[in-house]
Formats: C-alpha cells, sequence, structure tokens
C-alpha cells in the first residue's frame, strides 16, 4: 500500500506542471477559466482526456475527442518544403488531435466520455486565426519527413538544432514540433520564444 502511496504522489508532482501550466489559457475550456471559450464543466483536463472509455486516437494519450481528419495539403514540387505530404501521413500526425477543435465545426461536438459531474462543451466554436479548417493548405506542412534528404534538396534547411520530430523514426514534423498544447508561455503555445524568428531558424536557415 505504501508502495501504491509513493507512486501516486510522484504522478501528481509530474502533473502539477502541465495542470498549471494550461490553467486560464485559451486550452483552458472548464467553467471557472479566464478563457473567452469555455464548457460547463469544472474539469480542465476533461475536454481533452479522459482516464477512462478514451477514444481510438492511436498515439493520444487517453484522448476524449472525436479526431478529424486533413483533406486538402499543401502544394508542389515533391523534395522541398512545398512538397505533398500524403494525406494519411498528416492525418498519422497530430494533425487529427488539433483538428478535433480548430477545424472550426467540431469544438462543439460531443466528448467521448463527459465527466462524471456532468457539463457540457462550449456553445462555440474556434474561430478567426485559430480556424485552421481541414485545407491546411494555407499551414506550416506536417506529416512530412524532415532529413538529410530534405534538407540537401531544399538548400535552406538545417538538422544543426534537432528539431523535435516524431514517428517514422523520429523524423516527421508535426504540430507538436512547435507547439506545445499545455505551456503557453510563448503564445501561441509556442516550444520556444520566437523573437527574432527563433523558434523558424530551429529549422530555417536563410
Amino acid at each position: 500500500m505504501k508502495k501504491v502511496l509513493v507512486l501516486a504522489a510522484a504522478v501528481l508532482l509530474f502533473a502539477v506542471p502541465a495542470f498549471s501550466a494550461i490553467q486560464n489559457t485559451k486550452h483552458d475550456l472548464s467553467s471557472g477559466s479566464t478563457a473567452t471559450i469555455k464548457g460547463t464543466s469544472t474539469e480542465i483536463c476533461v475536454y481533452c482526456h479522459t482516464p477512462h472509455g478514451a477514444g481510438a486516437a492511436g498515439f493520444a494519450p487517453l484522448w476524449n475527442r472525436t479526431t478529424v481528419n486533413a483533406t486538402v495539403v499543401y502544394g508542389n514540387p515533391a523534395g522541398t518544403m512545398n512538397a505533398v505530404p500524403a494525406i494519411a501521413d498528416v492525418n498519422a500526425s497530430d494533425a487529427v488531435l488539433c483538428l478535433s477543435c480548430h477545424d472550426g465545426a467540431s469544438l462543439t461536438s460531443a466528448l467521448t466520455n463527459p465527466p462524471n459531474a456532468g457539463g457540457a462543451v462550449p456553445a462555440v466554436q474556434v474561430g478567426a486565426s485559430a480556424n485552421l479548417g481541414t485545407d491546411l493548405s494555407n499551414d506550416h506542412p506536417v506529416g512530412f519527413a524532415f532529413n538529410a534528404a530534405l534538407v540537401t534538396a531544399d538548400g535552406e534547411l538545417t538538422l544543426a538544432n534537432s528539431p523535435q520530430l516524431f514517428g517514422a523514426g523520429n523524423e516527421m514534423m508535426w504540430c507538436s514540433s512547435c507547439h506545445d498544447v499545455h505551456d503557453d508561455t510563448n503564445s501561441p503555445f509556442l516550444l520556444s520564444t520566437n523573437a527574432g524568428s527563433a523558434l523558424c531558424l530551429t529549422c530555417h536557415v536563410k
């Protein structure tokens, strides 16, 4: 029993930073949030996660939302930063998780497992620049391999700063290569400051 209590305490210690970082940001949809868009549950995590009855979102941890697939992505030619990632690769990235709110239509969809204490999802949609839609052709590409071959073909990229990559041998560019949904220290939820284009220069050398 003592081991269980120690483990539970350790889990809580690791969870506190993510909880405190997301509280009162735009990703805090709880009823007590200072954000503009919010639901009626007092729980913060429930609008994305559930400990039981999670949906089938593959790699997503205990995902509590319905995923939405992208439909149109990017342009040509292949082998450069303007390449067309396979739609299957985009949909195998975390883009489908982001689009479960940011497609401009799904934010108000019912949760897979609503909280026992009750509570509804927000009644308004994500709007303006946060509405990505499912056509990602005017957004930064995701779902493509960021590797030495691409760096050589493009001529204005670098692997020297080790961007955060996932999937297929840890070389795929995802939304979370630039964004941390649990931390808005560098708005809008950027992994690091983009002052002087610092975040962009992680990959781009122009």
